[in-house]
């Protein structure tokens, strides 16, 4: 039978969208943190309806496919033919799957690649203009709509001694993940940072220099941009970060959309969402918000003209959690599935309880664990987007998963 859709798509994408040439901020390199993301295309199983097709880079075990069909997600699930080192775009485009014509294109992200897999599986529907979507995604793009907080960007050293008040935060354009991001908090860390640029190539430079807040709330907007330039607002949900990084969405509270409808704050991120359209984009569109300590609205921190975590979870209707976990073998997911189900907590079967989202993403030593709660702890509306209830404590669902973690390592 025909799929009606076909999921797939590198999570990683930022990497895949830096200009040629293009000077990153200096870091260390961490493969296996590359490895992790490229295990995160399986948060998409959740999206699949049943006569879909989830098209992974990496193999899952076989008991992630089966908690996917007990848990109501039955969609075909493939891996990506070719070297488990390429892009998954780049294999589909190559080597092809059979039997997918006429079915849409739902990628994650479009990175260079994507049209030619689209093609290669004959593939229906319309993708945005590569050119726009990496327009889009850049940091720079955000940061020159010139809305309030957004910061500057820089080009050349002149610039960023002019620009770079400590404390500051220096953004890489197309960092992932939190990587691309350094604070500076002292004059000695803003020299250190500064002796690095200068060892790369000038003509190549651009970053954003942001003021280093003291954070209130974290969030983010969720639409959708048709191809016709409309948009369909799809919510808000509170992001969870720990530093720069994505750790966990939740819901929003009353409170917080209160204030953020007196601020006019969907009108503005309606606003976005137009300029993007008329940059060529359409497709998931995530605007990263945050107020500040003393409240504050920044608008925009950054967009994500992408799927996210967080959009997933808005779809999913559910918190979702991401911790870092030691993983001490390659049946981690396996044992850790047998213990949610022997404790009664695994949400199988139309049971509330907490499915784990992805099993690529446990890889020893160390991996990401993301999965989600689904029907309790948020049923009386006491939870908040931490993942703890309004008393400050931890909720079922978190205390289940830290003691068999702690079982399992």
């Amino acid at each position: 039978m025909s799929a009606a859709a076909v999921r797939f798509g590198s999570c990683d994408a930022e990497r895949l969208w830096r200009p040629t040439g293009q000077a990153a901020l200096p870091a260390l390199r961490d493969p296996h943190a590359e490895l992790l993301l490229g295990g995160m295309d399986e948060l998409l199983a959740v999206l699949c309806g049943p006569d879909d097709v989830l098209v992974t880079r990496h193999r899952a075990p076989a008991a992630f496919a089966e908690v996917m069909r007990e848990a109501g997600f039955g969609a075909r699930h493939v891996t990506a033919p070719g070297p488990a080192d390429l892009p998954v775009e780049q294999r589909l485009a190559e080597h092809g799957l059979p039997g997918l014509e006429g079915a849409a294109a739902q990628p994650y992200a479009v990175v260079p690649g994507t049209h030619e897999a689209a093609r290669r599986l004959g593939l229906a529907g319309t993708l945005p203009d590569p050119d726009a979507v990496r327009r889009v995604n850049s940091k720079t793009w955000s940061t020159l709509l010139g809305l309030p907080g957004s910061g500057r960007v820089v080009t050349t050293l002149a610039e960023l001694d002019e620009a770079a008040t400590v404390p500051c935060v220096l953004k890489d354009p197309y960092g992932v993940a939190g990587q691309g991001n350094r604070v500076v908090d002292s004059p000695a860390r803003l020299a250190l940072v500064r002796r690095g640029l200068e060892r790369l190539p000038q003509d190549g430079l651009e970053l954003v220099v942001q003021p280093l807040y003291e954070r209130g709330d974290d969030f983010a907007a969720h639409l959708v941009v048709a191809p016709d330039g409309g948009t369909r607002w799809l919510g808000v949900r509170r992001l969870v970060n720990e530093g720069h990084s994505f750790r966990g969405s939740g819901p929003v509270t009353a409170e917080l959309m209160h204030r953020l409808d007196r601020a006019g704050y969907r009108e503005t991120v309606e606003k976005v969402a137009a300029a993007a359209a008329a940059e060529g984009y359409h497709g998931p569109l995530t605007v990263d918000s945050m107020t500040t300590a003393d409240g504050t609205l920044v608008p925009v921190l950054e967009v994500n003209a992408r799927l996210s975590p967080g959009l997933i979870a808005l779809h999913l209707g559910a918190p979702l959690r991401m911790a870092f976990v030691k993983v001490g073998d390659e049946r981690f997911f396996e044992r850790f599935v047998q213990a949610l189900a022997e404790r009664g907590r695994l949400a199988v079967g139309g049971r509330p309880g907490i499915l784990p989202l992805a099993a690529s993403t446990l890889v020893p030593p160390r991996g990401w664990l993301f999965y989600a709660v689904l029907g309790e702890d948020t049923a009386d509306g006491r939870e908040t987007a931490d993942g703890r209830d309004t008393a400050g404590g931890a909720t079922g669902a978190d205390r289940c998963v830290a003691e068999v973690l702690a079982a399992l390592t």
